[in-house]
């Protein structure tokens, strides 16, 4: 009896030591991203939404651990343009006469589940403050995707609406979808993280660079830019 109580008394205190390592951080912050395609110009930074929860194990307490986590986070892209020397079929108008331009935008929004492994590098700067260096893969499941395209055609004749194009100029048809699209459910990457962790404070500076599939038939590649500023509070269990 005596044995199995002492058994018990060190299985409890060995789990109490394990339970020491692991932590707890809800996060919230904010990303910005950008669209790796070479075929639009000046392409503009969007800004998105982060949140979740971390979870670390130290398999060096103080130097090194193992970060993880589920978060919710956003992808996507947004792009005006111009479409130039476009002629439409009009009987009895001359091809000159019927030049036409249009003005077109494509928003996308894509709404994930995301969860990252990574190998985290604390770096002691002062007590109770230190820096994280933490790097890894991710992977991630669209919970939701939405795609919106409008458009605006121009042609040779009145002033357009507003004179935003000058004289000469009328809108002759417009279009708007909204729609869900065919896109690949799943995703992975790439992320890197610096973060400063002051007491239970927590402030994290990351990138990710996306590498998965868009669509169904797409190929495997870079796709967006992510930068990302988050804080939260670090809980350690067991204590």
């Amino acid at each position: 009896m005596k044995k199995f109580v002492l058994f018990v008394m060190l299985m409890m205190c060995a789990v109490s030591v394990n339970a020491q390592r692991w932590s707890l951080t809800p996060e919230v912050g904010m990303t910005a991203i950008n669209r790796v395609d070479a075929s639009l110009v000046n392409k503009p930074w969007d800004s998105r939404w982060k949140v979740g929860i971390g979870v670390g194990y130290d398999v060096i307490p103080g130097w090194f651990s193992v970060k993880s986590g589920l978060y919710y986070t956003q992808r996507g892209f947004s792009y005006k343009g111009l479409l130039f020397g476009q002629v439409s079929v009009i009987e009895g108008v001359s091809a000159p006469e019927n030049a036409m331009f249009g003005e077109y935008s494509v928003k996308s929004n894509r709404h994930f589940l995301q969860m990252p492994v990574m190998a985290n590098l604390s770096i002691r700067l002062a007590d109770e403050v230190s820096l994280n260096l933490a790097a890894g893969p991710y992977i991630a499941c669209s919970m939701t995707d939405r795609w919106e395209v409008s458009q605006m055609h121009y042609r040779p004749g009145e002033t357009a609406s507003g004179g935003h194009y000058g004289e000469g100029w009328s809108g002759v048809g417009t279009g708007y979808t909204s729609a869900e699209m065919n896109d690949h459910p799943f995703d992975w990457g790439v992320s890197f993280q610096v973060g400063i962790e002051a007491k239970q404070w927590v402030m994290n500076a990351g990138y990710e660079l996306d590498l998965g599939k868009e669509f169904e038939y797409d190929k495997c590649g870079a796709k967006y830019h992510t930068l990302s500023l988050s804080v939260g509070y670090k809980f350690k269990l067991g204590k």
